[in-house]
């Protein structure tokens, strides 16, 4: 296998949660995350949305979408509740044009 070959396949975690899977989360609660200053989830939320993903495979997964190189789509922020930390994630972007990037370098254009 070359290794652009190797740069065109998809990892693991990218086939256990696909970036279009977690777009289309935001899409499903809030219609246009792009421009809805208030489309936040929490990992409870992916969580309750993708029961099926394990845990670990959903920590490893939002962290790989977040720290990918290329065009930043997904992002995080910490934000304080009640005296405790809340991690939540937020789609990057003032409009829908990344929804048009490659799932990663190379690749066929996102499903959503």
């Amino acid at each position: 296998m070359t290794s652009k070959a190797r740069k065109n396949k998809p990892t693991r975690i990218e086939k256990v949660l696909p970036l279009g899977k977690i777009i289309g989360f935001f899409r499903q609660r809030f219609q246009d995350p792009y421009l809805n200053p208030e489309a936040e989830l929490s990992f409870a939320d992916f969580q309750t949305a993708f029961p099926e993903i394990s845990r670990e495979d959903l920590e490893e997964g939002l962290s790989h979408w977040v720290m990918r190189p290329g065009a930043r789509v997904l992002s995080t922020k910490t934000t304080d509740l009640d005296g405790s930390e809340l991690q939540l994630w937020y789609v990057h972007g003032l409009h829908e044009e990344h929804a048009e990037l490659e799932d990663s370098v190379g690749r066929s254009p996102l499903q959503l």
